[in-house]
């Protein structure tokens, strides 16, 4: 869901004749500062919504009233969920990142710039796409499902050694 856009005139955004990385490696890049000032104040925006900090059960709760009110609306007055989504993705990445030592960054490919989280791994690189995981979630209206997956992804990722 690339939904992260970055200046026109950045020289690391590929051409659309630019193939990707034929190896299959993301490339990656460091946030700017404005950027994590961003997801830093998107995250926090939360308090406001009576989301606890750093609460990942409290997170699941807030995604599942979303989900459900969002749910019962007539599919043609539901609005736009992506700025819903994007918020509640932040919040999960941030929640995983702060368990895992990944960084946030961005990709950029054919389809796009998205922000991702990463690490360098002996086996190459670890790279998630939190906001991405939480719109497949609400693309299947699966509710009771964010506090598990977060778990099991901090398990699957590790922790830096």
């Amino acid at each position: 869901m690339p939904w992260f856009k970055k200046s026109s005139e950045d020289p690391a955004t590929p051409t659309p004749d630019e193939p990707p990385d034929p190896a299959g490696r993301a490339e990656v890049e460091a946030l700017r500062d404005d950027e994590v000032d961003w997801v830093r104040a998107t995250v926090a925006a939360l308090g406001e919504q009576d989301v606890t900090a750093g609460d990942i059960d409290d997170l699941g709760r807030h995604y599942d009233e979303l989900l459900t009110g969002w749910l019962r609306l007539r599919e043609a007055d539901r609005p736009d969920p992506d700025t819903v989504i994007n918020q509640i993705g932040l919040a999960f990445g941030q929640y995983v990142a702060d368990r895992t030592g990944l960084s946030w960054g961005v990709v950029t490919d054919p389809h796009g710039v998205t922000i991702v989280l990463h690490r360098p791994d002996r086996a190459g690189q670890v790279l998630l796409h939190p906001t991405t995981m939480v719109a497949e979630r609400w693309q299947e209206h699966e509710t009771r499902i964010l506090p598990a997956l977060a778990r099991a992804t901090i398990v699957s990722v590790g922790t830096i050694a």
